[in-house]
């Protein structure tokens, strides 16, 4: 009897045990918990074995485990919107069913699925010299990263701040650029792949780790919405009404709450920074291990725009599932891939968010077809790529047409020469003189990385001996360079605030960025090790360059206050809820309605949850272009009058209104005198950080 038929009799066993005990409703002691975990790591063996079937279980297990989590949250997603409630019996029969596919993935022969492998050049022996230089390479990774930690666990902070560089140890930044110049030594001197992608792991940590750590509060707006949604679905099954996007992230957290029985808000914190720094060098690892040179093929992740994988977003975490799902899929160009492993990790990122899975998605689908052999698939295959790129602005434009979605496209725009001029000027790597050395340095870092992005994606096709995976993934760069440009330029996002109408189109230029990064990771494995034979000088200047643009990259990834870029946003402080709290003690019970920044809206989120609609208006204002927060600018901007808090209370359906002005803003001086005026009672928190007004509007 062959593994692969011992292996599925195993599968039907746990099959009939799981469905077993749910429907019979038995949970005996500890036996369920370890049976699922039995089942989980079991099929995560066999779904590796079968997906990458010449790697060792060492590589491979991990990597099954990976997939199976993706077959369950994408069957868990389509469970959720067919109406079922997420529960015990959603885990099971989407547990059953990823373990089917585990069993699947071996079915198509060997034959159709890998190619010849390409032949690795043998490194060096390891030698006692070799090893200790290792330890000491690791140990002093290690070293640094937990100076980085420790400085930031010291700066931990409950203030509202713009930025967390002032309040991080001085040294913080020279400690990430001497990560990244640790594993750049290691790939010069040692070449071994595996180490290089370990400390690129720990340099990725030195930065991902920060606003975690530094923001006790939590970082960003976005985070506490989702968060609220995530409670909510963990405490009844579902959400109404049913979001169009976000339930990969949603349904695969709730899972690891009811199954680990990790607090929600943990995991939110941790998720996207702890799996991008992971996955990302270990997928390049899975992929390039068949390419040489390829010590320095992780390097390229020094490169990659980290803002969105430095706090838990949908769209940072549809991202990192995209792009580990676009580096696996390279593997079947070595033989190493089935086919159908990349697209389970595309279509849980599209899960996860639409924007950012649906380019990733039609660009896997383009790489298997080019894998597949056949000259008419390959010329399918570049045009899948170059879709990859308008995938996104079609879906706004169908929404748009069917879907209600207050979105107004100029095609005139698209014919003008200076439209095109405009867009495609600021990926030209040149920044003004501004007299202060770091903040230019790493602005020139950021506006830089496209362009070159373009120059080494073309130095791995040149090379690289298998050179049409890396030519898909410029063409699908440049062409969503030129959505990013339809979306911007033809089309006004009315529905958003004035700031975030171009916040599509950005994504798309990021999205674009990160796919030249991977599509140079041949060409930055042969640049590091042509520093190998190079003078030594040239090599050490090459190592301290490399650890100056990871720096900068750092510095480019969490929000800055300098003289070159300021941050509009403030955290979420104590002030602020303190601040929420007090207006809910005051109210009582009658409802309410605030007019207040998007920080104490977050903090409101945090701790009431969605506490209150009127209709489809929140209680707080949403800064994504809701008629409350229109009502807010107004007061703050236009015309802080009573007429405006009449308008407030018309909205939220409410005769209690407040209004919250943070010491921070720009007009808090005049604002406070004005509002003062016409407020019928005012409260100070933590000595006037936040003034809070109030208006019974009955009583006017």
């Amino acid at each position: 009897m062959s593994d692969r038929t011992l292996d599925a009799l195993a599968g039907l066993v746990f099959v009939i045990i799981i469905l077993g005990l749910e429907y019979l409703g038995l949970d005996v002691w500890f036996f369920k918990s370890f049976l699922w975990v039995f089942a989980i790591l079991f099929h995560a063996y066999v779904f590796g074995k079968n997906a990458f079937a010449k790697q060792h279980w060492i590589v491979s297990a991990p990597f099954g485990l990976l997939l199976l989590l993706a077959v369950q949250s994408v069957i868990q997603t389509v469970w959720f919107y067919a109406g079922g409630a997420l529960g015990s019996l959603s885990d099971a029969w989407s547990l059953v069913i990823a373990m089917a596919a585990a069993h699947l993935a071996g079915a198509v022969p060997d034959t159709l699925v890998f190619g010849s492998k390409t032949q690795i050049v043998p490194l060096p022996a390891w030698s006692r010299k070799r090893t200790l230089f290792a330890a000491i390479l690791i140990a002093a990774s290690l070293a640094v990263l937990c100076y980085v930690v420790w400085g930031a666990w010291q700066a931990r902070t409950m203030v509202s701040i713009r930025t967390p560089w002032p309040v991080l140890p001085a040294g913080t930044l020279a400690a990430v650029a001497l990560l990244w110049m640790l594993a750049a030594l290691a790939a010069v001197a040692l070449r071994v792949p595996w180490l290089t992608a370990i400390q690129s792991v720990l340099a990725l940590l030195g930065t991902l780790c920060l606003a975690p750590i530094v923001y006790r509060l939590g970082y960003g707006f976005d985070g506490f919405l989702h968060l609220a949604g995530e409670q909510v679905l963990a405490k009844t099954g579902t959400l109404d009404p049913k979001p169009l996007y976000y339930m990969g992230q949603y349904v695969f957290v709730t899972w690891l709450n009811r199954v680990l029985d990790i607090p929600l808000p943990w995991i939110d914190r941790w998720l996207v920074p702890m799996v991008a720094a992971f996955l990302l060098p270990a997928a390049s690892m899975l992929t390039f291990r068949h390419h040489y040179p390829n010590a320095g093929t992780v390097l390229a992740l020094a490169l990659m725009p980290l803002g969105f994988f430095v706090s838990s977003t949908p769209q940072g975490f549809a991202l990192v599932l995209g792009l580990a799902g676009i580096l696996t899929s390279f593997g079947m160009f070595w033989g190493d891939t089935r086919q159908a492993s990349p697209l389970w990790l595309c279509l849980w990122a599209t899960c996860v968010h639409p924007l950012a899975g649906v380019p990733l998605l039609v660009l896997s689908i383009a790489v298997v077809l080019a894998a597949n052999g056949a000259k008419a698939l390959k010329w399918l295959a570049w045009i899948c790529a170059v879709l990859a790129g308008f995938s996104v602005p079609v879906l706004f434009f169908v929404a748009s047409r069917y879907s209600g979605l207050n979105i107004e496209w100029s095609a005139a725009q698209l014919v003008q020469l200076a439209t095109w001029a405009n867009t495609f000027e600021p990926l030209i790597p040149w920044l003004g003189n501004t007299y202060t050395l770091w903040p230019a340095w790493a602005s020139l870092i950021a506006v830089s990385l496209p362009a070159l992005g373009v120059a080494l994606a073309i130095g791995s096709i040149v090379v690289s001996e298998k050179k049409l995976p890396f030519g898909l993934l410029l063409a699908a760069a440049v062409s969503l360079l030129v959505g990013a440009g339809l979306m911007q330029n033809a089309g006004d996002f009315a529905f958003l605030i004035q700031y975030e109408r171009e916040d599509y189109a950005q994504r798309l230029g990021a999205l674009s960025t990160m796919l030249l990064v991977i599509a140079s990771m041949p060409a930055m494995a042969w640049i590091f090790d042509k520093l190998r034979t190079a003078w030594p000088l040239v090599s050490l200047v090459g190592i301290l360059l490399f650890g100056a643009v990871g720096a900068a990259n750092a510095y480019n990834s969490l929000p800055r206050h300098d003289a070159v870029q300021a941050s509009r946003g403030w955290s979420v402080g104590r002030a602020d809820v303190e601040a929420v709290k007090w207006i809910d003690r005051r109210a009582g019970d009658r409802p309410y309605t605030v007019l207040a920044n998007q920080t104490v809206a977050a903090a409101a989120v945090n701790e009431f949850g969605f506490k209150r609609y009127a209709e489809d208006v929140f209680f707080y204002p949403i800064p994504t272009g809701g008629p409350l927060y229109q009502v807010y600018l107004k007061m703050t901007y236009e015309d802080p009058s009573l007429e405006t808090v009449r308008e407030a209370a018309r909205l939220g359906k409410s005769d209690l209104v407040f209004v919250v002005i943070n010491d921070y803003w720009w007009k808090a001086e005049e604002l406070n005198e004005r509002i003062g005026l016409i407020a019928q009672d005012s409260w100070d928190i933590e000595n006037g950080k936040v003034k809070i007004y109030v208006f019974d509007v009955a009583k006017k």
